[in-house]
């Protein structure tokens, strides 16, 4: 196992620093996501050279896959040892450190106070990194050497987001869950850079023929453990989406929406959502249309969470070399009946003194408590 240590670059020094190199870890656990910010911890022992240098700030490249930005420091003394513990984020994790702050001056009628932006998911989101971490934001709140990657349109043709102090990575998030589009953060340690870009994936899934096939399958001896679990406790179905901006709340228009393709649930089974959007559009007379796209994207939040969790065995495929994050990927289940296309959006990697273990999502996790609040508190409820 290798582990590179930087000083990332500064504006005094605008270049990447080498630090040192770590070889002598205890364990080292590695979750790159494809939507939000993944996370690591590193344990090496207190005597360990080089352990002194894993300190707050400093970026670790782990076994030439992983960039992170070591946020803590812990450190144990035990009859075994003295064991120091760094742990931080993914690299693209500089995201969860800013809120969009809008242009002094939108010229968007009706949108004053909002910075709000047009086009491909991929301009958006690459709007969002620029005006406030790369080169489009203040001096103050610019991180030295982040670059735009060019963009690509990738992502849904036509989109269109408006924020206002909202953190950046849920930004980010919000736009990329849309679309299936991810992103990253990637140090270029010849240009003495980071480059921001999105993170579409490739299909390697068992119905095409184009790139290798990758199958996850006990059968085939390419997975060792697999569990699937479907969670419907946090979905809705039927939305009550009030048009936000009326004077009076009692004359605020308020219709009632239903995702493409279902039909009205009646009963036990009909879970309700009441929806405030805005539908600020420069074109008058569009606000209706414009209502409905909001509303049948926030609607898409709300559908029940459905997961894959395989433990990958090592040697058929190469994490990185035959598949990456993002990419879709082809499971199946004897035992289940199933066979599912489905995209890679965690990947954990473990180090220890065993080998490496990869353990890899597929699919949308159940919200956590704090996922919960965090929706209640952005959508309001």
């Amino acid at each position: 196992m290798d582990i590179r240590i930087y000083d990332p670059p500064e504006e005094e020094r605008p270049r990447f620093a080498a630090v040192a190199r770590l070889t002598a870890a205890v364990s080292v656990t590695a979750v790159e996501r494809h939507y939000t910010p993944g996370y690591f911890e590193i344990t090496v022992p207190t005597e360990a050279r080089h352990a002194e240098k894993l300190t707050e700030g400093r970026l670790v490249w782990i076994d030439g896959g992983m960039w992170g930005i070591v946020d803590s420091v812990h450190c144990a003394q035990s009859e075994g040892g003295d064991l120091l513990t760094a742990s931080g984020r993914q690299l693209k994790g500089l995201t969860a450190d800013r809120i969009t702050i809008p242009p002094d001056v939108n010229p968007i009628a009706g949108a004053q106070g909002y910075d709000t932006v047009t086009g491909s998911t991929e301009a958006c989101m690459k709007h969002y990194a620029a005006a406030n971490l790369g080169p489009g934001a203040s001096a103050s709140r610019r991180v030295c050497g982040l670059t735009i990657a060019a963009d690509l349109g990738r992502g849904v043709a036509e989109d269109k987001y408006m924020s206002r102090h909202d953190r950046l990575d849920i930004v980010l998030q919000d736009l990329g869950e849309a679309s299936q589009l991810g992103y990253d953060i990637i140090p270029d340690l010849q240009t003495h850079r980071l480059l921001f870009d999105m993170v579409a994936g490739e299909d390697h899934t068992a119905g095409q023929s184009r790139r290798k096939r990758v199958i996850f399958d006990i059968r085939r001896r390419t997975a060792l453990a697999m569990s699937y679990d479907y969670a419907a406790g946090d979905s809705r179905n039927v939305f009550y989406t009030t048009m936000a901006g009326a004077e009076f709340a009692d004359e605020a228009l308020t219709v009632t929406y239903l995702r493409e393709g279902e039909e009205e649930q009646r009963g036990i089974r009909r879970r309700e959502q009441h929806l405030s959007v805005s539908a600020d559009t420069p074109i008058a007379g569009e606000e209706y249309s414009e209502l409905r796209r909001k509303a049948l994207i926030e609607a898409e939040r709300y559908k029940a969470a459905e997961s894959l969790t395989c433990e990958i065995a090592e040697g058929p495929y190469r994490y990185r070399e035959d598949y990456r994050l993002g990419d879709l990927v082809t499971l199946q289940c004897q035992g289940w009946g199933v066979s599912m296309d489905a995209r890679l959006t965690e990947m954990q990697t473990e180090y220890s003194a065993g080998g490496i273990r990869h353990t890899a999502v597929f699919g949308t996790a159940p919200l956590t408590v704090f996922g919960r609040l965090q929706r209640q508190l952005r959508r309001g409820g």
